[in-house]
C-alpha cells in the first residue's frame, strides 16, 4: 500500500474522489519497476499516446481488467482495455484514431465500447464507465453510462477488477490476495454473478486453465445450481470459450467441468461407465478420458478437434435401438457439434476422427501388407499424425500395450517415399460413364477397385491399363 497524497495523476485523484464520494477506501498498491519494464515497447509507447490524447480532450482514463492482472503476474499481454469515466467518450476515441492514424474496428452505442485498431495489427479496447440492470429471467442488460465504481462492480472476478494508472493501481475486492493466493472468486455473490450472465461460469474455467489457479469452493458451487442453463448461452461465446479452455490446459478445463456438470450438460451423452478391467487402466471412462488428455498435453498437443474427438469418443447413446452402432455415433457426435456452432470445417475434421480412431488399432493387431499400409495412408490422408497421436494416446490407457512404433515409422515412411498413395486416376468417372453405362455408386465401386488394384501393383496407373482392367472384371 502506498500513500494516497504521493500520487498526482488527475485520472487517479478523480477516481480515488469517486470511491470516497461511494463509501468507499480503496486498496492502493505501486507496480514494481520491473514488472513496469516487462511492458513491450511498442504497446508501452500507445498507452503514452492515449493518456496523452485523453489529457489534452480532459478525459478520465484507467487501464483495467486482464492486462493489469496479467502484468501483475509478470506476464504483460498486448490486450489493452481502457475504461474512460470522465470527459466525452465518443470524441475522445475518435480523436485517438485520428492521432494515431489507426481505425476504429468496432463501435457499440448499445455496449458503449469502441476498439481502435493499430496498422501493425496490436488492438486497444476502450469501454465507457457502464453500469448494467437485469430484468430476469431476461438476461441481457440494460446498459448505461456510469461511474467507475458503477463499472467495477458490474465485473465477474476479483483477479479482473484491478484499475491502473501510471504505476499504481486499485484494487477494491481483495483481489491482490486472491491473485498471491490463485484463487478464482467472484466480486459479488457467485449464484448471482453466474445467473447475469451464464457464460461467466466457462470463464472461471478457462482462467482457472489458463492461470493455473483453483476455484473457490463457494464459487464452484455457485456453477452447479446454474450448470443445467449453460445451454441458454449464445454457441458461438459458448464454443470460443470452451476452445480457449481446452487449449490452454485440456485436463484440467475436462477436470473441471465434469466436476461442475458442465460437460454432461453439454454433451449429455457423455457418461462413466465401466470398462474391460483387464483391458484398461483405468476401468472408468471418465479417468480413461482423463489420462489420454494427460498423455496429449504431455505431448504440447492444444489441437481442439483432436482433443474433442478423444473425448466423444467415448460416448454412449443411450437409445439401445442405436447404441454402439457406428453411423448412429457419428451422427449423434456431429449432431452436438453443429449445435455448438462448430464450423463446417472443424466439425468434419472431429468427426472423420472419431470415425477413423480404430484405423490403426486394427493394424496393429495382425501383420498389415504393404497395400493395407497404402491404403491406410491415402485414406487418413492429412490427418495420420492426428490419428497416430490418438493411437498413442488410447495405447498409454490400455494395460497390453501393442507396439505402435513400428508400424508408425512404416506409415510415415510410405507417405514420404511411396508414389502409389497421392495419385490421381488416369479415368474419371464421366470417361467410366461415356465408355461402359455405368452409373453412379457402381462407378465409385469401379473407382474404389482401380486404387486398389493399383496400390497393390497388379495394374499401373494408366488410362489403357484401367480400361482393360475394367473391360476384363466389369464386361
Amino acid at each position: 500500500m502506498i500513500k494516497l497524497n504521493n500520487v498526482n495523476s488527475s485520472d487517479f485523484l478523480i477516481c480515488l474522489e469517486e470511491f470516497r464520494r461511494r463509501g468507499i477506501e480503496p486498496n492502493v498498491y505501486p507496480i514494481p519497476a520491473d514488472l513496469l519494464s516487462k511492458i513491450n515497447l511498442v504497446i508501452s509507447e500507445k498507452i503514452q499516446a492515449v493518456r496523452k490524447i485523453a489529457k489534452e480532450q480532459k478525459a478520465a482514463i484507467g487501464i483495467i481488467g486482464g492486462f493489469v492482472r496479467d502484468l501483475l503476474l509478470g506476464k504483460p499481454s498486448q490486450d489493452v482495455d481502457f475504461v474512460v469515466f470522465g470527459g466525452d467518450f465518443n470524441k475522445l476515441t475518435l480523436e485517438i484514431a485520428k492521432q494515431t492514424d489507426s481505425k476504429i474496428g468496432k463501435m457499440s452505442n448499445t455496449t458503449l465500447t469502441t476498439q481502435i485498431r493499430f496498422k501493425d495489427g496490436i488492438v486497444f479496447e476502450f469501454n465507457s464507465a457502464r453500469k448494467e440492470e437485469y430484468e430476469f429471467p431476461n438476461r441481457t442488460p440494460k446498459v448505461s453510462r456510469g461511474t467507475i465504481v458503477d463499472d467495477l462492480f458490474r465485473r465477474d472476478f476479483t483477479i479482473n477488477s484491478f484499475v491502473m494508472f501510471e504505476n499504481v493501481y486499485f484494487d477494491i475486492f481483495n483481489g491482490k490476495d486472491d491473485l498471491k493466493n490463485k484463487i478464482i472468486q467472484t466480486t459479488r455473490e457467485p449464484e448471482l454473478v453466474f445467473r447475469e450472465d451464464y457464460l461467466r461460469m466457462f470463464r472461471a474455467v478457462r482462467f482457472s486453465s489458463k492461470l493455473n489457479f483453483n476455484i473457490a469452493e463457494e464459487v464452484k458451487e455457485g456453477i452447479r445450481i446454474n450448470a443445467k442453463n449453460i445451454v441458454d448461452v449464445p454457441k458461438e461465446r459458448t464454443l470460443s470459450e470452451l476452445t480457449a479452455s481446452f487449449t490452454n490446459d485440456p485436463v484440467k478445463t475436462f477436470k473441471l467441468m465434469a466436476d461442475l456438470k458442465l460437460f454432461e450438460t453439454m454433451f449429455p451423452d457423455i457418461r462413466c461407465k465401466n470398462l474391460d478391467e483387464t483391458n484398461y487402466s483405468p476401468p472408468n471412462s471418465w479417468k480413461k478420458i482423463e489420462e489420454k488428455l494427460q498423455f496429449l498435453k504431455s505431448n504440447n498437443t492444444n489441437n481442439i478437434s483432436i482433443i474433442l474427438a478423444v473425448i466423444l469418443m467415448e460416448t454412449i447413446i443411450d437409445d439401445q435401438s442405436v447404441n454402439n452402432h457406428e453411423s448412429a455415433l457419428v451422427q449423434k457426435i456431429d449432431k452436438q457439434l453443429r449445435f455448438f456452432k462448430f464450423s463446417n470445417k472443424e466439425r468434419n475434421e472431429i468427426v472423420f476422427l472419431v470415425k477413423n480412431r480404430n484405423s490403426l488399432l486394427d493394424l496393429i493387431e495382425g501383420i498389415p501388407s504393404k497395400l493395407e499400409l497404402r491404403q491406410a495412408v491415402r485414406k487418413l490422408g492429412e490427418f495420420l499424425d492426428a490419428i497416430i497421436l490418438m493411437t498413442q494416446a488410447e495405447l498409454s490407457v490400455k494395460v497390453k500395450k501393442k507396439g505402435l512404433p513400428a508400424l508408425q515409422n512404416r506409415l510415415i515412411e510410405i507417405r514420404k517415399t511411396d508414389e502409389l498413395i497421392n495419385f490421381k486416376l488416369a479415368i474419371d468417372g464421366h470417361e467410366i460413364e461415356d465408355l461402359f453405362g455405368f452409373k453412379g455408386q457402381k462407378i465409385e465401386q469401379i473407382k474404389t477397385e482401380l486404387l486398389r488394384a493399383i496400390m497393390n501393383e497388379e495394374i499401373i496407373n494408366s488410362k489403357e491399363t484401367c480400361i482393360k482392367y475394367i473391360k476384363d472384371k466389369y464386361t
